[in-house]
């Protein structure tokens, strides 16, 4: 199983296979419900690896990520649309599509054991349009 995330609006960004590792799917509701609510929220955390290129042949797009998250929200492009597929035997299986999805939360862990870093990022769908979010599934070969 492998997962492709792309962001678009501001600086486009895209991730494949060899670079994201996990993929977490989240509808967050009020734990203080006592019935289903209407204050629902959608988390959608990303987690890869951080691919260096010491000859900058190659554009790292962990930077666009972390300079995203520190976004006021008074820039109009701190909310983008992002999207995960999971492919299994090179088919999507299923797709995330976050319309207005804003950072809640990105990290980066580098040290010099491991030789390469790790980022996750987390996201969440604007509140007021939780309804547009897309998920897919059952895809046709």
């Amino acid at each position: 199983m492998g997962f492709r995330f792309k962001v678009t609006g501001g600086k486009d960004v895209e991730f494949d296979e060899t670079v994201i590792t996990a993929v977490e799917f989240l509808s967050d509701t009020p734990d203080a419900s006592n019935a289903r609510s209407n204050d629902l929220g959608a988390v959608l955390k990303v987690t890869g690896r951080i691919n260096f290129s010491l000859g900058a042949e190659v554009d790292d797009s962990t930077v666009e990520l972390a300079n995203w998250s520190l976004m006021a929200s008074d820039q109009a492009d701190c909310y983008r649309e992002a999207q995960v597929q999971i492919i299994n035997g090179g088919q999507i299986i299923r797709q995330y599509k976050y319309p207005n999805a804003f950072v809640m939360g990105y990290r980066e862990d580098l040290n010099d054991d491991a030789g390469v870093g790790m980022f996750e990022l987390i996201l969440k769908q604007k509140k007021d349009l939780t309804s547009k979010i897309e998920l897919k599934g059952n895809f046709e070969e």
